[in-house]
């Protein structure tokens, strides 16, 4: 009877782990969704700011609003790329994040060794008081790195 025990629980161990690897790969496969997504955003918002700028070389008015809106955009879909790349690691390293946990809600100094591990990021900056801090100091990373990938400042 042990033996058959045994046998039922490493049927049921490798059962659960082909579950978690094939979840694992849904959410990795959804998360590059996200990113080429937003990566196609961003590529669009890039040309229409170039085609408003040819537009202004050529004499026409520039339209500050639209300008305006397609920075707005440029700068969220790299914070939201930023984002789903720290996840996309995180998976990579840990599995998929658990339920119910937003990165919002993370204290570091109320977890455990343990817990750190199982936590969900959505963004490396998980202190709800510097939200809006982490935000911006993310935005102007990505402004930066940027800069020094097209041979800026």
């Amino acid at each position: 009877m042990n033996f058959i025990n045994k046998v039922g629980e490493t049927i049921t161990q490798s059962v659960d782990f082909i579950v978690d690897k094939s979840r694992q790969a849904a959410y990795l496969n959804r998360l590059k969704m996200i990113i080429d997504g937003e990566q196609e955003t961003l590529d669009c918002a890039y040309i229409a700011l170039g085609k408003q700028y040819a537009a202004v070389l050529e004499g026409k008015e520039a339209n500050e609003d639209e300008n305006k809106a397609l920075l707005e955009t440029i700068t969220n879909s790299k914070l939201r790329i930023k984002k789903a790349r720290a996840r996309y690691e995180y998976t990579l390293k840990h599995g998929v994040p658990k339920d119910g946990v937003r990165p919002e809600e993370i204290n570091e100094t109320e977890k455990s060794a343990d817990d750190k591990e199982d936590q969900d990021i959505t963004i490396a900056y998980a202190d709800p008081a510097a939200e809006d801090a982490a935000i911006d100091a993310a935005i102007d990373e990505c402004i930066k790195e940027d800069a020094q990938e097209n041979g800026g400042d």
